[in-house]
């Protein structure tokens, strides 16, 4: 890759080129309803050139893009500690009302307890130092402050019988984990659903994926990979999403029975 080009512009160049596309305007069109000319946003849409404020401010209100490259610019530009993917998903979190989450092999961030975590991103970055590995741990842990505030999101999570059976760090580690999902749930505003191995017909096979809503953010579904992950706004991707998130509640034990069925796990061991 060019050493001029940063990955960080590259991506909400990417993102620019992606709505105003979708809007059917050439750059030419765009640039005439901003006060930067077409060399300029050709460049920022290349990842050569770093946009600023304004310059998303103006594309989002000429492309009626609902803020959404404001809000991409500003994660991608805050430094907090986290990798530039991962601070994407802090920043939609703090600004959804609504979190939807299923998971076919482990428990999600928000609700995973430090040993948990910790043995996830060892094991999984086995090239990060110990520094590197207790730095994503701590950044981890703090996402969970967003269930402690005065107005925490609504959490719907669906996990398969794997990521609840999964001994992950050992006997120890696991049952402190189970018993952090019970005194979660013991909120009203966090529910978790468990798919029974015996589940014939499977809607979630394809993959874990996670559903944002709020005022703020519209509908946005976010993916995640070993390597990191993006948010998605596509109105056709967020809506198949949204409709096997339904069909698998539909085929998980009810809250109240997936409770019982949590319970049971600790007691029998792993």
């Amino acid at each position: 890759m060019d050493k001029k080009i940063n990955p960080l512009w590259v991506r909400f160049g990417q993102q620019v080129r992606y709505h105003r596309e979708q809007a059917g305007v050439s750059q030419s069109q765009l640039t005439k309803l901003m006060t930067i000319e077409p060399a300029m946003l050709s460049a920022i849409e290349r990842g050569t050139r770093r946009a600023k404020a304004d310059h998303a401010q103006q594309i989002d209100k000429a492309l009626s893009t609902g803020g959404k490259l404001s809000r991409l610019l500003e994660s991608l530009t805050t430094n907090n500690g986290s990798p530039s993917w991962f601070r994407d998903i802090l920043a939609l979190e703090k600004q959804a009302t609504e979190i939807d989450e299923y998971d076919p092999i482990l428990i999600p961030g928000l609700l995973q307890v430090e040993g948990y975590a910790r043995t996830i991103l060892r094991d999984g970055r086995p090239g990060d130092s110990d520094a590197e590995i207790e730095e994503l741990v701590q950044s981890r842990m703090k996402r969970k402050a967003l269930l402690g505030g005065g107005q925490p999101p609504r959490v719907l999570v669906v996990l398969d019988e794997m990521a609840v059976r999964r001994p992950v760090g050992g006997h120890a580690i696991m049952t402190a984990q189970l018993q952090n999902l019970l005194d979660a749930t013991a909120n009203s505003y966090v529910v978790v659903q468990v798919v029974p191995f015996a589940t014939h017909r499977h809607p979630g096979l394809s993959g874990a994926f996670r559903l944002l809503r709020g005022p703020e953010i519209g509908e946005i579904l976010y993916l995640e990979t070993a390597i990191g992950g993006s948010p998605v706004d596509d109105t056709d991707h967020v809506a198949n999403c949204t409709h096997m998130f339904g069909d698998l509640r539909g085929v998980a034990l009810p809250p109240d029975k997936s409770r019982e069925f949590i319970a049971d796990v600790i007691k029998g061991g792993f």
